[in-house]
């Protein structure tokens, strides 16, 4: 199994500048790379993740801070944040929230798992539920998405430039399409032999990935919820690996700025340093924002 490496882990904790005791949330908890730091800084967290093995391996790893009351590990959906939230404040388990952070990268046990259906390599059941409660699978869209439409979703979710030959070609595929290999094959065939690192199939998996577990969605019913739980004062940071989630969040954060509940710490995203990109080639497309909520007064 790959070793995950948290991408712009020490940039994203110190933008969230962390006080002792305080409560922060980790919107996605993944492998606890950014949990972990916020803890050793001292503060205390409530983590939220809709996959199973990731809660998993959560409540083996940080089993002693569970124990001790500084983390608390939610199975649920960012999207649900704010209840999650309220009720844990109405039975006095936490106090105010502080900052909350949110990457929306998927981790590398998760891309690389082929019994999940992420991964292009190797031949595992099409599925790309990071949740495994929901209903709708990979699978399922291909076969039930009319081609026009699954171009689209093609494009527009993965930025894929032959988007409308390959929704063709599974249409016209004489077997359902059900596994990654098959997939991945028929997309080789469209587009050719594979050229450079990435892999033909990257931008369709990606744009099926979010399209299964309507990740941008979530992200645009989040972030309100998110400037409504935290403090005056606090921070909402988000590392974007696809430009429709960051093009959601930089209009959202825009927006708040303009009805004067909060700014922006930098007009432009930050990105990740120069040593972090050559010793990991996720962080190539990531891309920081930092919103502080509160009248620009306080700037």
């Amino acid at each position: 199994m790959n070793n995950h490496i948290t991408v712009m882990l020490l940039d994203a904790v110190s933008a969230l500048e962390v006080k002792p005791s305080k409560w922060y949330i980790d919107g996605t908890f993944g492998r606890g790379g950014h949990t972990q730091k916020i803890l050793e800084a001292g503060g205390k967290v409530i983590a939220f993740d809709f996959d199973q093995d990731a809660i998993n391996y959560g409540n083996e790893k940080f089993h002693s801070e569970i124990e001790n009351g500084n983390l608390i590990l939610i199975r649920e959906n960012f999207s649900n944040i704010a209840d999650v939230v309220l009720d844990l404040q109405k039975n006095n388990q936490v106090t105010k929230i502080d900052g909350i952070l949110f990457d929306f990268g998927t981790s590398t046990q998760q891309l690389t798992s082929q019994e999940r259906g992420f991964s292009f390599e190797g031949n595992g059941p099409l599925d790309m539920r990071m949740d495994q409660r929901l209903g709708v699978q990979a699978k399922d869209l291909l076969a039930i998405i009319p081609e026009k439409q699954l171009s689209e979703l093609f494009r527009d979710m993965g930025g894929e430039h032959d988007a409308y030959r390959i929704a063709k070609a599974i249409k016209k595929s004489e077997t359902p399409i059900s596994t990654t290999k098959q997939l991945a094959d028929l997309i080789l065939k469209v587009k050719g032999k594979r050229s450079g690192k990435i892999h033909p199939a990257t931008k369709v998996f990606q744009a099926l990935r979010i399209a299964v577990n309507t990740e941008l969605d979530n992200i645009t019913g989040m972030l309100p919820q998110a400037l409504n739980i935290i403090q005056d004062g606090g921070k909402i940071v988000t590392i974007a690996f696809h430009e429709g989630e960051d093009r959601i969040v930089k209009h959202t954060f825009k927006s708040w700025e303009s009805r004067n509940l909060g700014f922006n710490t930098s007009k432009k995203p930050i990105n990740p340093s120069q040593e972090e990109l050559i010793n990991n080639q996720r962080a190539r497309s990531a891309k920081m924002r930092v919103f502080i909520k509160g009248s620009n007064e306080q700037k």
